[in-house]
């Protein structure tokens, strides 16, 4: 879908860096990116090479492998023979259709254009009322939108919706009234003014991004800087579809800490006007705006109306910083913004002014103040660094245990920032008059960027003989079922409309002993069906691959977070979420091991797993001194997330009056999910069947682990006579499933 909106957005072929950029954010857990990018760079139109139908042959008449450009068996010598008459005479190349075939503003047999009727249809304003009270708002003029704020004060706004998701499904935050703001036109106001932009709190962050291109191309670059380091990091700015909905002002509102655009705001000196429901305007420097932890200066009748961006001056600089984890896609470890101006007085250059504004090391971004003041006045050259150093690390301190760790490379991360926008300045004025400052070949380094090339990739395989597809680029066989998204997986199956939805009621101690559960308020939540523990299986409540110690239902200890401690099910799948959430459990802890490091230490190995390899007496060896040389050590292998795209999902419904259970899994082993299920039912193998259609990813991540969710819904859908599905978020996956264990290895090793 990213290629398809690429390519229906763009009236000329796109570029290889296009095509990646249009992908950032996407997750491909199977085949990874080489295959995906290798199909996808045909609509580049960079090389015909890549698109000739006919085998490629080397002086001596071999067949030569397309990726590898080697003699191989790619295409043997008999097929080469057979097809000389009608590919060799002619080289075909393959011409993607034209993009007035796909733009979709005309009608071709290759692409539809895109309904007129719904181009035409006029806008009205909304008011939808959802379940439990919720009602959500559409205004179509800011007139409106001031009207419902003076009604609903506490109501949320909403643009691209990226932030509600998690704040309603990780903190359980309730909002019973919800204004979407995209269709008012006062707030997606770009605009070009005499002392800089004016940006619409509604503009979404894609449309900036296009915006300021523009702005850069037709301006001087003396008053683009603090554009051109806001387009910058809007490229590291999440992904491109959340850069496709998400907006200037609903990054500015929810106030993260680790905000990437919050601290340029800050830097640069723009402006946020505000309105209140009296029409009354306000504007207050960015700077003053953030109060603390998701706190802003808006009062509940007031809402975020626009950014004013100033022009930059003749030798004033802006730049952007981000370290994180990975390059794209990922929150920032520390960001910042910095930016100088820079004045001729008495033969010297010296700094004017300054501001410098960091993201990620508190609650809110913090301003320099101590640093900026001393920089004010003096003479920029090196000799400053040193002392600028001290003072930075009195604005921005961090504290040991301070939230995010890492707390030493965040701290050096502060300094060395600064440091590159000294650089940075420093090459910026090379060649000013009267500048004496120069930059050194390792200095360099610390500010050219590096461009990371398209990527390749080649791939080689042999012809294993006629008659076989081993080794041959066949398509899957539900290839097409699956890129068009017309392959169904369990969550798709049709359903009964008495079905029950399940949610599960987890551990949150590593280690405690169960003293009571208390479902006297769940049983009160809408939908709710029942709740079923260790104490309602019919059958065992022991199962386990090949040992059975492991518990459907955690019924008096818990032994890890995550542990499934009972089954809540609910007429929907949100209900029935809210009414697991509900179950209130009492714990008595003990004493947790949750490191490798500690099992150790605690001598707490599992019993009956001593694996060991001799060769000769070894102890000996290192004890006779004969060694020349001793090296040990040890190596860590961190955990791994499978990871696939489909989550953990089972689909159960009782048969022949209950006393037959039927379902459909996403598994790579439907014959455990049987032998779980029967077992905790206490059903024979007979009255138990699994099917399976195709999972959406594995890994071995579905081979035991998604048999105990199996069991667990079986248990609801047994009890009740009910069809019961469970399909788990993603969150509640990656806790309850294991993953892939982590290692801890000790070496030594002598010559």
């Amino acid at each position: 879908m990213s290629m398809y909106a690429l390519l229906r957005s763009s009236k000329h072929p796109p570029t290889e860096e296009q095509i990646e950029d249009s992908l950032a954010g996407n997750l491909c857990r199977c085949t990874g990116y080489r295959p995906i990018i290798d199909a996808f760079r045909v609509f580049a139109k960079t090389d015909d090479s890549l698109y000739t139908a006919s085998p490629l042959e080397n002086a001596n008449g071999q067949a030569i492998c397309p990726s590898t450009g080697k003699p191989c068996s790619c295409r043997n010598e008999t097929d080469v023979n057979a097809n000389e008459s009608s590919t060799l005479s002619s080289v075909k190349v393959y011409l993607p259709c034209s993009y007035n075939e796909i733009d979709g503003n005309s009608y071709s047999e290759k692409e539809l254009i895109f309904p007129p009727e719904l181009q035409l249809r006029k806008f009205m304003p909304l008011k939808l009322n959802g379940f439990n009270g919720i009602r959500w708002y559409r205004p179509l003029k800011l007139e409106q939108l001031l009207y419902l704020r003076s009604c609903y004060p506490d109501a949320k706004l909403i643009i691209g919706n990226s932030e509600v998701g998690v704040e309603t499904k990780f903190k359980n935050a309730q909002y019973k009234v919800m204004i979407s703001v995209t269709h008012v036109p006062e707030l997606h106001t770009l605009k070009v003014e005499e002392h800089g932009l004016h940006i619409g709190s509604a503009v979404r962050l894609a449309q900036l991004q296009k915006f300021l291109k523009n702005v850069i191309a037709e301006r001087g670059s003396h008053e683009t800087s603090s554009c051109y380091a806001i387009l910058r990091q809007l490229k590291w700015f999440a992904g491109t579809q959340i850069r496709n909905v998400a907006s200037v002002g609903g990054n500015i509102c929810t106030a993260s800490p680790i905000s990437d655009l919050n601290p340029l705001w800050m830097a640069t000196g723009a402006n946020f006007q505000i309105i209140d429901v009296n029409n009354n305007v306000r504007t207050t420097a960015a700077k003053d705006f953030f109060l603390g932890y998701r706190k802003v200066d808006l009062k509940a009748d007031e809402i975020l109306l626009s950014v004013i961006l100033p022009w930059t001056r003749p030798y004033e600089y802006v730049k952007e910083f981000k370290q994180a984890h990975r390059r794209e896609d990922d929150i920032a470890l520390v960001n910042a913004g910095m930016r100088m101006h820079i004045t001729e007085a008495e033969g010297n250059w010296i700094v004017s002014d300054v501001s410098i504004v960091y993201g990620g090391v508190a609650a809110v971004p913090l301003t320099a103040a101590k640093t900026e003041k001393f920089l004010v006045g003096k003479k920029l050259d090196d000799g400053l660094l040193d002392e600028t150093f001290n003072l930075l690390k009195e604005d921005i301190p961090l504290a040991e245990n301070a939230p995010g760790g890492m707390v030493e490379f965040r701290s050096s991360l502060t300094l060395s920032f600064f440091f590159k926008f000294f650089l940075y300045v420093t090459h910026e004025m090379n060649n000013k008059g009267l500048w004496k400052v120069g930059l050194d070949a390792a200095n360099m380094s610390a500010i050219q960027s590096y461009t990371r090339p398209v990527s390749i990739g080649t791939q080689g395989y042999e012809s294993v003989g006629q008659g076989t597809a081993v080794g041959q680029p066949m398509v899957h066989m539900s290839a097409i079922l699956q890129v068009t998204g017309e392959a169904e997986y369990v969550d798709d199956t049709p359903t009964p409309p008495n079905i029950l939805h399940a949610a599960l009621v987890l551990s949150k101690k590593a280690h405690a002993r169960i003293l009571s559960i208390d479902d006297s308020v769940a049983k009160c939540s809408p939908g709710f069906a029942g709740l079923f523990l260790s104490k309602d299986v019919p059958g065992s409540n022991h199962i386990g691959p090949i040992i059975h110690d492991e518990e459907v239902f955690a019924s008096d200890v818990v032994t890890c977070v995550g542990q499934i401690i009972g089954i809540v099910v609910a007429d929907t799948h949100d209900n029935a979420k809210a009414a697991a959430n509900k179950v209130n459990i009492e714990y008595s802890e003990l004493p947790a091991i949750l490191s490798i490091s500690e099992a150790v230490k605690a001598g707490s190995f599992h019993p009956n797993t001593t694996r060991c390899l001799s060769n000769g007496d070894v102890e000996q060896c290192f004890a006779s001194n004969t060694c020349d040389k001793i090296i040990e050590g040890e190596i860590r292998v961190g955990g791994q997330e499978h990871f696939y795209m489909e989550p953990q999902c089972t689909f159960v419904w009782p048969v022949d009056s209950g006393n037959e259970i039927h379902m459909i899994s996403s598994t790579q082993a439907p014959q455990k999910h049987q032998k779980y299920v029967a077992n905790a039912l206490g059903l024979p193998l007979s009255k138990v069947v699994c099917k399976t259609k195709r999972i959406g990813g594995g890994f071995g991540g579905k081979e035991t682990r998604s048999a105990i969710f199996a069991a667990a819904a079986s248990v609801a859908s047994y009890c009740l006579r009910r069809p019961v599905k469970i399909v788990l978020d993603r969150d509640v996956d990656m806790i309850t499933t294991g993953q892939r264990h982590s290692f801890l290895g000790k070496y030594k090793v002598w010559s």
